[in-house]
């Protein structure tokens, strides 16, 4: 029988008792929680609620495998008093078995058969197993004992989810059928009440594709009471669904009437006048079925604007038809030519920072030669040029808008014209900035900040055509200095971070890209900036941190987001719960999750100390792109951008991932094959290696072929070249080095010495003829630094894979006798063979070292000609503020240089250790 819950004490009592293992475990304090429930227990020892709390402390205090003997003994008893099984709950949930949960309360339910609470409690512990099945079953229960609409309806969305897992179609069907009638039934007997309900019968509807049905649900009676003044609106997706085009044209026109901005009225509304005009239909005379219609309806909008209140929806909209016309034909006769418009828009808004992003699709639209005849007429359209000097910040932001417009469609430059350019707009930033037109908060950025970020494009694209360092420190000057203005410029931070990764400084870097405090997603759709080019800037420790949060976030977001499940359930958001799911699925397949996984395990092996490394999980299947590549602005015009660029650069992605995922699972099963176990006991072990290792070696043979000599063009706005390209294309050769020091683990494992030497013989002459290929690396420019570290980024990654593996076949071959006894194990000739053969490695290895040594002692030193000091010498703002640019760069060059040098060091010590 169930163990009842205690009734000995006074409530209240208990409860006072109980508060100060509560605020303890609140503070964090664990140890003195664990302390005040054993005072507790000392007096009461029955007492299950302080037991349940002591777990949770000494769980919290690392003493896990205790917490968990308190807890099982506690869920023997069966207890259903609630502060009891919320306490096992949290302890469960940390602990990440979240099914002991679901367990836990199916025990309460029965020993509190009529209680709501439990009952909505095992419902919560499915959710979060996504158990749908047994959810419904729960829910139904729950229904029966409490008859309240939102568990009704945690019964049907159950039955929803069950039928979007379900792979059979004909089960999906029988599902959704099952979950309408449910929701039919409902409905005749009127007893739908909120909102939310109706869009879950929406979303059925919508499942099964019975957009009439959906339509006339909206239309009817029901849906206007829970959703007042929407019901125009919520028709449109599905009368496109249906073709009903004239009716979708009429209700379009109706509601942009009201709403002249809203932009998601304008789409719909042209796909309606698009498709009346290819079909040819019989259209009512009030509906819009041809341009010249469509065009006079625009018109109209714009003339009932009341004056002082100009919208940017009917003017867009003149410039969507022309794009659209523009497709099949010439739009110029009814319209007007493209660039009039765009200088039209531009001549309204630019006052707005919005007005040239809005304009940059359609500007691709217009023909290049044509863009470029009028790239002056956008510059000029409001009596300005590039030397105008306005004096109010609506003047700033309308100069820096045509400038960008101008930017936009101006014919490429030389490096010449684009240091001019930049040298102008630098001037009218420090101009601003000594007139008091800066006028940033801590909280918002101001108009003059986009002479600084536009300035600094010009000088990356001169830096791009001198492959000159010096632009790239101007530009990182200026913005150092906006910066300083405006903390709390995102763009220029990003920018930033780019320019000193341009630089091959992650040191520097970093310092920016603290201040952008990314958190959470963003450490996913941002890992690309900052975390991924650590690692190949030779900032190993930084890009062990970075790594660990993104890995910690992929790992905990499972538990984190399933708490939004249940939240979703209690607050009956059903269409939420889709989005979550879908979330959750899209983040778990994220591919550079999963590259930072594999990243992390490889680093440890060089900058140490190295962690214990297992087989990684599987990849992604498929993995999925969560970059956002829209975070930097790119002023560069349309014919310069690359369609392309996104997928090409995943896919290269995926490929270098592939062969960490490769590389990590050879290592790793070299870990386990060098354990005590007979040669036949881990027979499927070695071969499994052996298969891993073939197929590294044909990945990356294929990789060589298809990406060596893959576009390599640095763009503001664009990743870094993927690395897949300087590690197959160098001519160091990784696939042998690789391949035969796994090799000549694997064949130690299994026994065969004789080919274990032979794949060590062959591994310290690719050895010797690798150092060759390092000699004339370092790149005396500074604009060749972040090349090199890439190239040495590589090859320390195989000194600290091969310097681990070394330690793994000492352990293998070395006697098993006490450190310095002067006894020695018998060992055969084979053995001392291999021992003095792999000594001889470990020598080759230390030279390898001390090469690298002298080259990171000899490393070049680079000059950062600073010009902006000159000029901001002339200002007030001087004495307030030093440049940090050039200090940055020394510092981080040194830092790294620190770094690598104590990292080989300890490598040298500890290949002397193994002799």
């Amino acid at each position: 029988m169930p163990v009842r819950p205690q009734h000995t004490h006074n409530g209240g009592i208990v409860e006072r008792r109980l508060r100060p293992i509560y605020d303890w475990l609140d503070n964090g304090n664990n140890k003195k929680a664990l302390q005040e429930a054993e005072k507790v227990l000392k007096k009461s020892p029955s007492l299950q609620a302080a037991r349940a709390l002591k777990a949770l402390a000494m769980f919290r205090l690392g003493k896990g495998l205790e917490a968990h003997a308190v807890l099982q003994a506690l869920a023997d008893e069966k207890p259903s008093d609630d502060t009891t099984l919320q306490a096992m709950t949290i302890l469960y949930r940390e602990s990440q078995q979240f099914m002991k949960v679901c367990e836990l309360y199916e025990a309460a339910v029965k020993a509190e058969p009529t209680s709501e609470e439990l009952h909505s409690h095992l419902f919560m512990s499915y959710v979060r197993v996504g158990d749908y099945r047994a959810q419904q079953r729960s829910a139904m229960a729950l229904y029966k004992i409490a008859p309240k609409n939102p568990y009704y309806f945690w019964v049907v969305m159950s039955v929803v989810l069950q039928a979007k897992t379900a792979e059979d179609s004909t089960k999906k069907g029988i599902l959704l059928s099952l979950a309408q009638r449910m929701v039919d039934n409902f409905i005749s007997d009127n007893k739908m009440e909120a909102e939310q309900e109706a869009r879950l019968y929406i979303m059925i509807l919508e499942l099964q594709e019975k957009w009439e049905d959906i339509l006339n649900f909206i239309e009817g009676p029901l849906y206007p009471q829970f959703v007042p003044g929407s019901t125009a609106q919520a028709c449109i997706p599905y009368l496109k669904k249906l073709g009903q085009w004239q009716r979708l044209n009429l209700l379009c026109k109706d509601l942009l009437w009201d709403n002249q901005d809203r932009w998601d009225y304008y789409l719909p509304y042209f796909d309606s006048v698009f498709q009346l005009l290819k079909n040819d239909c019989d259209a009512d005379n009030t509906a819009d079925d041809s341009a010249e219609k469509c065009h006079e309806f625009i018109c109209q909008l714009v003339e009932s604007m009341s004056s002082g209140r100009t919208l940017r929806g009917p003017y867009l909209a003149r410039l969507e038809l022309w794009k659209r016309l523009s497709v099949d034909g010439d739009p110029t006769e009814l319209l007007g030519s493209g660039v009039a418009l765009c200088i039209q828009y531009l001549r309204v808004f630019a006052s707005k920072s919005c007005a040239v992003p809005d304009l940059k699709t359609y500007l691709a639209m217009i023909p290049q030669k044509v863009r470029e005849d009028s790239c002056r007429d956008f510059l000029t359209c409001l009596g300005y040029d590039e030397n105008s000097e306005p004096e109010s910040i609506d003047d700033i932001q309308r100069h820096i808008s045509c400038l960008c417009a101008w930017r936009l469609t101006s014919p490429l430059g030389t490096a010449e014209e684009y240091l001019a350019v930049a040298t102008t707009l630098r001037k009218q930033y420090l101009r601003c900035a000594s007139r008091g037109l800066v006028t940033a908060t801590q909280t918002e950025y101001c108009a003059a900040d986009g002479y600084g970020t536009l300035a600094a494009h010009h000088y990356f694209y001169a830096a791009i055509q001198q492959q000159n360092a010096a632009p790239i420190v101007e530009a990182l000057c200026l913005l150092e200095l906006v910066l300083h203005n405006s903390p709390s410029n995102v763009h220029v931070k990003l920018l930033m971070i780019t320019l000193y990764h341009v630089l091959g400084n992650a040191v520097a870097a970093e310092s920016i890209y603290l201040r952008l405090e990314p958190k959470h997603i963003q450490l996913v759709s941002l890992g690309w900036l900052h975390a991924a080019r650590c690692a190949p800037a030779l900032a190993h420790a930084r890009a062990l941190r970075l790594l660990a949060d993104a890995h910690v976030f992929h790992k905990h977001y499972a538990k984190e987001s399933v708490e939004h499940l249940t939240y979703a359930y209690k607050y009956g958001t059903f269409e939420k719960l889709v989005e979550l799911s879908a979330w959750a699925e899209r983040l778990g397949a994220c591919a550079w999750c999963a590259l930072a996984g594999r990243e992390r395990a490889l680093l440890p092996l060089l900058a140490g100390p190295p962690a214990p490394m297992h087989a990684p999980a599987r990849l992604p299947h498929p993995p999925v792109d969560n970059r956002d590549l829209n975070a930097i602005i790119s002023w560069e015009p349309p014919q310069c951008a690359d369609p392309d660029l996104k997928a090409r650069t995943f896919d290269q992605d995926v490929a270098y991932l592939r062969l960490k995922d490769g590389l990590v699972s050879s290592i790793a099963l070299c870990i386990e094959c060098s354990d005590s176990r007979s040669v036949e006991e881990k027979r499927a072990q070695l071969e499994e290696l052996q298969a891993c290792i073939e197929a590294f070696s044909c990945a990356m043979e294929k990789c060589r072929e298809k990406y060596s000599s893959a576009p390599t063009r640095l763009c503001i706005s664009a990743p870094f070249p993927s690395r897949i390209i300087a590690f197959v294309s160098s001519p160091v050769p990784y696939r042998d080095l690789y391949s035969s020091v796994l090799t000549m683990v694997c064949e130690l494992c299994s026994g065969d010495g004789v080919r274990g030497r032979e794949s060590a013989e062959k591994l310290r002459g690719l050895l010797m003829s690798s150092r060759q290929q390092l000699d004339k690396v370092p790149s005396t420019n500074a604009w060749g630094l972040r090349e090199s570290l890439e190239t040495f980024s590589n090859y320390l990654e195989f000194i600290g894979v091969i310097t681990f593996l070394l330690g793994v076949c000492n352990e293998l071959t070395a006697p098993t006798n006490t450190k310095k006894s002067k006894k020695k194990t018998n060992q055969s000739p084979d053995q001392i063979l291999t021992m003095e053969l792999l000594s001889k490695l470990n020598d080759d290895v230390q030279d390898t070292i001390s090469f690298l040594e002298d080259i990171f002692e000899k490393w070049p030193t680079y000059n950062y000609a600073l010009n902006i000091e000159d000029e901001l010498a002339k200002l007030e703002i001087s004495s307030k503020y030093q440049c940090p640019v050039e200090q940055k760069l020394k510092n981080g060059l040194h830092e790294m240089l620190a770094d690598v040098k104590n990292i080989l060091k300890k490598k040298s010590k500890y290949l002397k250790t193994l002799q």
